[in-house]
Formats: C-alpha cells, structure tokens, sequence
C-alpha cells in the first residue's frame, strides 16, 4: 500500500513539474526579487527586461526549473506559478484584491479536496477565483458572480493566463437574487453588504458545508454574523489573519519595518440540517 502511493506522488510530480512546457503554458521568469515576471508563453512573444531580452520561442520545450542566461550574464529562471505569485506578480488587478495570507486560511477553511461546486462573489480580479481554480479536484467548478462585466473580463483575463479558465463559470447576476444552483459544497462572498444576500444563499449551500465571508471593516462584522445566524449557520468564528515577516541580515535578523497588519476580517460558518 505504502508503495502504491509513493508511486502515485511521484509519477504526479514528475508529470506535474518535468514535462516540457508548452505554448499556452503560465510560468513565472525570476530573475531577481526585483525583476520577476508571470506570462504566458506565446510563440512570436519576448519579454523585454533591462537585464535582457526573453524571447518565449526559446523557453518553449523547456522544464520548470530550468534557467537560461541573458546578454547581461544574468540569469532567469522558469517557475511554476503559485497563488502567492498571483498576488505580486503582473496580473492585472483594478480592484483590490485579497491577500495571500487571507487566501491561504480561506482555502484550507473550505475543505477543498471534498468540494464539486464552490459559489462565489464577487469575483473581482479573480484572484480568489483562480486560486480556488488551482486548489480544486479536476471535476469541481467555481461559479463566480459579479454585477460589473468590466470586472469580470479582467478576471477572465487573469484566468486565462494561468490556464484555469475551464474550472471558472462567469455569472453577471446579483447573488442578492439568489444563484442558479441548487446543491453547493461551499460559498465565499466578498461583497459591500453580504447580510443582504446570506438568506438566500441559505437552501442551496449543502448541511455541514462552509460558508466564508471577508469583510474590510469593523461595522460590517455585526450584520454579517447575525445575518448568518439567524439564517440557521452555526459554527461561526471571526478572524483576523496578521503576517510578518523577517528581514535577515549577518547578526541582524528583526522584523521588517513595512509588514503586511490589517486586510479584513473572515467570518465563516456551516449550515445546520
């Protein structure tokens, strides 16, 4: 048995990570902290950076992990990209969008492994959106509702970039009218007033499944949480997720000066029978 599934990771990894890249395909390009850029490899493309040129005809065929030299010397790297490289690295995002500290807790929250249909809204720049994409079994699908199509056709483009899009339903409808489907496994709402669509969101969301509500602002924590429960939620917590990190140096390692403090709240809860 033990050997079954060390067989079955590997023979994920080496087909998740060594097969050669392809047109179509997202990568990051790391050059330095500085100078880390996430595309999609298109044939007749290139990448103009002051450390040199990148012309994608040559990165196609390659491995992730593989690195190249530059007419500088310098040297790029080809990565897979993560969910944190979502947030930091040239996606385009008009609205503000959730941080990966939050994305992070939000995901494990949701139990992601047991999930097929995971509603949304609203989609934003479709961070989240592409996130959950990344995270979700092959067969599951995220419905992401938004009032604003100019929103979404970012998000679509964002998505398109990492090659995720198949796993994405856009909806231009108000989730305050209630969602088209009938049995979800989780929903997630970031929204100016979701104590206004948290009651009809109530019969479709299966018993015992997850709903998660990010909010920005103190004042909207209590109408979200009776919202919830007086629907028939139960389990309900709210949180605050704080991240720091450590600046190291030769005999001086302490905190960075600028840290990522206060993004918003998460409310979370499950469905009653």
């Amino acid at each position: 048995m033990l050997f079954c599934q060390v067989e079955r990771y590997l023979t994920h990894y080496f087909s998740y990570y060594m097969m050669p890249l392809n047109e179509g395909d997202p990568v990051v390009i790391w050059i330095d902290p500085k100078r880390a850029y996430i595309s999609k490899l298109e044939r007749g493309k290139r990448l103009d950076t002051d450390k040199g040129v990148i012309f994608y005809d040559n990165l196609i065929g390659l491995e992730y992990g593989s690195s190249l030299t530059l007419q500088t010397g310098a040297k790029a790297y080809l990565l897979k990209p993560t969910i944190q490289d979502l947030y930091s690295k040239g996606l385009k995002r008009p609205s503000q969008v959730l941080y990966p500290k939050d994305i992070g807790y939000i995901l494990t929250t949701l139990s992601l492994n047991q999930v097929k249909t995971v509603i949304e809204a609203g989609t934003g720049s479709g961070f989240l959106t592409i996130s959950l994409a990344l995270s979700l079994s092959e067969n599951a699908k995220i419905y992401t509702y938004d009032v604003r199509e100019d929103m979404q056709k970012v998000a679509k483009f964002n998505a398109n970039v990492l090659g995720v899009q198949d796993k994405i339903v856009f909806k231009l409808k108000d989730i305050r009218e209630g969602i088209d489907e009938k049995e979800a496994d989780a929903i997630f709402l970031d929204m100016p007033d979701p104590w206004n669509a948290i009651p009809k969101l109530y019969e479709p969301l299966k018993p015992s499944s997850t709903i998660i509500v990010f909010v920005p602002t103190v004042n909207q924590i209590e109408k979200t949480f009776f919202a919830m429960k007086n629907s028939g939620i139960i389990d309900i917590h709210v949180e605050e997720l704080i991240l720091r990190e450590y600046q190291v140096k030769e005999n001086a390692v302490r905190p960075r000066n600028i840290g990522i403090m206060h993004t918003g709240f998460i409310i979370r809860g499950r469905k009653s029978i």
